[in-house]
């Protein structure tokens, strides 16, 4: 599967959807963590500050001085500040030469910009700040610098944000491979189902062993087709059958009209009436040689083993076939086709279906008209056109000629039975070919084009089917002969 189509796939939408709403999850949760911790610390911080403002303040002078000092060695980093202020404001111990600008009730307060630190250096610093009265007058100043757990802030933050983009990734990654493992059996269940609109109703979904949804799919609709392939079998052998048995009772009638019409003594009126009805009986027996031989090459379209073949050599063969009966009508007739071009298909089959189109051609082409039988590659496809200068077909008629016992009309009595183009058609189908009918200016052209890299019934379409509009037309103009 191409990037492209998985791209534009539901379930990589799905997937891409899964992993932002995951990467959202992510980072809620990081940051109601980082909130949650750094609240934590903070909060600690303040409440053991304040403890400490408390203690600070009960005690004498000396046991006081002695516990601030200690706190100051203790201090190997540098983020405490301390300051024992007497009555009139003057420092008399610890590291902070002026009283920061806050209210002294014993509670913390935090300065964001604090400069006058023993190692600020000039620069602002967030500081944490108690100040609380002593008895004798005096104010005792607590402090914590806050750089340091900033600084460890913003390492998990940033911490936490790279985290979310690998999250996200991995969330991505297993989308996509589900996604693709999905795609990949719907595109085998669509080229299946493809193959079945084709009409090889022998193909079926392909089904797995993990019982999952589209197993369970896969297998009512087999099933479905399964029953499908026995009532079309069913239908498919009344048919034959009858056509079978009104052989033999046709054949005996016709036999027994024949022995009559030369009889010596048959009154001619007599004679002129049982004619028209062998006649009749002809015809009917070509009907029933009709509907045998479409039985027998849809029963051929599931058993046939495509092989190597030439289509020049279909063209050829068709060519020499009809050209001293192209001749003996006044018709010209002419090859246009490579020494080669191969492919692989039935030939057996393709040479009936030129051969009902070339038959066509020279039936509906007046004397001084001309027929040419063409192949060629075109992208890498074979390609096959038989163009004649006959009466053409008309446009409302140019998708019914292959049907079943259509015929056009025409201003040439040719007798027929609308049989041989839907033969070709069909035969143009199992070999994954398009037959379309074009104009010739004038007359018509036959056009049987398409791809042959996976024929019907052997291997299943890719994913999306043939694109229409993707193969070129090998001759301008557009229509084909009529249908016998």
């Amino acid at each position: 599967m191409s990037p492209r189509e998985l791209f534009r796939s539901n379930a990589f939408r799905i997937a891409l959807t899964f992993s932002v709403v995951v990467a959202l999850l992510t980072a809620g949760t990081f940051a109601i963590i980082y909130n949650q911790v750094a609240n934590a610390d903070v909060g600690r911080l303040r409440a053991v500050m304040a403890d400490e403002a408390h203690a600070a303040a009960r005690g004498d002078d000396a046991a006081l001085r002695q516990a601030l000092a200690l706190r100051l060695t203790h201090d190997f980093r540098r983020m405490d500040y301390v300051g024992l202020y007497d009555a009139g404001g003057a420092l008399v111990f610890g590291n902070l030469p002026t009283r920061p600008a806050i209210p002294v009730d014993g509670k913390s307060h935090y300065v964001a910009s604090y400069v006058g630190g023993p190692d600020s250096a000039g620069e602002a610093e967030p500081v944490l700040f108690v100040a609380m009265a002593r008895a004798d007058g005096g104010i005792v100043v607590l402090g914590r610098n806050l750089q340091e757990l900033f600084t460890l802030r913003m390492a998990v933050a940033r911490a936490l944000a790279i985290a979310i983009a690998p999250t996200a990734l991995a969330a991505l990654a297993a989308g996509v491979f589900f996604s693709r493992r999905m795609l990949k059996r719907l595109a085998e269940i669509n080229g299946s189902i493809g193959s079945i609109v084709e009409g090889d109703l022998r193909a079926r979904l392909p089904a797995e062993e993990s019982g999952d949804d589209l197993d369970r799919v896969a297998g009512s609709v087999n099933g479905m087709l399964d029953e499908i392939e026995r009532l079309l079998d069913q239908i498919a052998s009344v048919g034959d059958n009858i056509a079978h048995d009104l052989r033999s009772p046709v054949a005996s009638v016709r036999a027994r009209l024949e022995t009559t019409l030369r009889a010596p003594d048959l009154p001619a009126k007599a004679a002129a009436s049982v004619a028209s009805a062998i006649r009749q009986l002809d015809r009917a027996m070509l009907t029933i040689d009709a509907l045998l031989r479409v039985s027998s090459v849809e029963a051929r379209r599931r058993r046939s083993a495509f092989q190597a073949m030439d289509l020049s050599a279909v063209c050829a063969d068709a060519y020499e076939f009809f050209a001293p009966a192209a001749e003996a009508k006044g018709v010209a007739m002419s090859l246009r086709a490579p020494a080669s071009t191969p492919m692989r298909g039935d030939f057996d089959l393709l040479r009936e279906a030129v051969a009902n189109i070339v038959d066509n051609a020279v039936k509906f082409t007046p004397p001084g008209g001309a027929v040419e039988i063409a192949c060629a590659q075109v992208n890498g496809n074979p390609e096959l056109a038989v163009s004649d200068t006959g009466c053409g077909v008309p446009i409302e008629d140019r998708e019914r000629i292959f049907g079943r016992f259509y015929r056009a009309r025409s201003d040439e009595p040719e007798e027929g039975w609308g049989i041989g183009l839907s033969i070709a058609s069909m035969i143009a189908r199992l070999h994954n070919f398009q037959l379309r009918v074009e104009d010739n200016h004038p007359g018509a052209r036959f056009v049987m084009s398409g791809s042959v890299k996976a024929p019907l019934g052997l291997t299943p379409h890719p994913p999306g089917g043939r694109k229409p509009g993707f193969w070129r037309r090998f001759c301008r103009g557009g229509s084909g002969p009529v249908a016998a």
